[in-house]
């Protein structure tokens, strides 16, 4: 049995499995929602208190309350941080060489003063790229994939990777009241600042699109969703980050499993367009193509889009 567009469908498989989930159109197995209690009400869904639950004394669990900060974050903070350490340290080595040298040896003086320079700006200048593409580069980008995506308004959305929650929030604001835009995550720490689902719901509230937002703590190799169950699949740099290189095939067998019929995949990432293209023709999508060197980022991103075909 296949639904149309933003129809929730239960297959024998989902069936045969516990699931429970506040949306109508959403069911998830709990089984497979990470932790124990993780969000309100033990629904699944991470809850604007927070990233799941702390346990308490006694062994009850209680709400661990975050304020999340407002913006999707910047990626790769600490690679960021090091290139702007080492551009200044080559920018302080060259006229730190061009001052002692400049009486006893002329040449290297003068070598110093260009070479130091020179690198440490270069150095400077790729790590203000890689932050201005992490601010505007990877939004602007996000915005034009989900712009592309003809919406009707009641899909079930699923943004693997979530962060801070940006295609999920870009595609709830193509919803209307009978659409949901769930996110999964692990939410590890490192590759992106502020990484807490606590977030997702000052940008969604700021969005105007907190009643469409789902995230839950779950492994993209293992989604506790039901199968065909997704019209959307969206994923905002974090594709290589969150599954690794061996296991890719096997989430991307999953996001085939949850994706209807006639659904829809976006993935935008920082490189590895070939690899994903690859790996969703060997689990069956159609219509799939890559564009690469998007020069609104840098490194260029590549744009990865693919659809589930309708079986005869």
């Amino acid at each position: 049995m296949h639904g149309a567009p933003g129809e929730r469908v239960m297959t024998d498989r989902a069936d045969s499995e516990e699931t429970n989930f506040e949306h109508p159109k959403l069911a998830v197995n709990l089984t497979r929602v990470q932790g124990s209690g993780v969000g309100s009400e033990g629904s699944g869904r991470i809850g604007p208190e927070g990233q799941g639950r702390e346990a308490g004394t006694g062994g009850e669990a209680t709400p661990r309350q975050v304020m999340g900060k407002r913006g999707y974050g910047i990626d790769e903070p600490n690679s960021i941080i090091q290139l702007l350490i080492a551009g200044a340290l080559a920018i302080g080595i060259g006229f730190t060489v061009s001052a002692y040298t400049s009486s006893a040896n002329p040449g290297v003086a003068r070598l110093g003063l260009v070479v130091g320079p020179a690198v440490g700006f270069l150095i400077l200048a790729v790590a203000s790229a890689l932050y201005w593409s992490s601010k505007q580069g990877k939004v602007s980008e996000m915005s034009k994939l989900v712009s592309d995506i003809p919406w009707g308004g009641n899909e079930v959305v699923l943004d693997v990777g979530c962060g801070r929650g940006l295609a999920m929030i870009m595609a709830g604001k193509h919803l209307g009241d009978d659409g949901v835009s769930a996110g999964i995550d692990l939410w590890r720490g490192g590759h992106l600042s502020g990484n807490d689902p606590s977030s997702i719901w000052v940008n969604a509230s700021g969005e105007g699109v907190r009643e469409r937002v789902s995230p839950m703590m779950a492994d993209p190799n293992n989604l506790p969703l039901a199968t065909s169950s997704v019209d959307v699949i969206l994923s905002a740099l974090s594709m290589h980050r969150l599954i690794k290189r061996k296991e890719r095939l096997v989430a991307f067998k999953e996001l085939a499993r949850v994706l209807k019929q006639g659904g829809r995949i976006g993935i935008l990432d920082a490189g590895n367009g070939s690899e994903y293209s690859m790996a969703l023709r060997e689990v069956g999508m159609s219509d799939v193509s890559v564009r690469r060197l998007r020069f609104s980022s840098f490194p260029p991103f590549h744009v990865v889009i693919a659809r589930k075909p309708y079986q005869q």
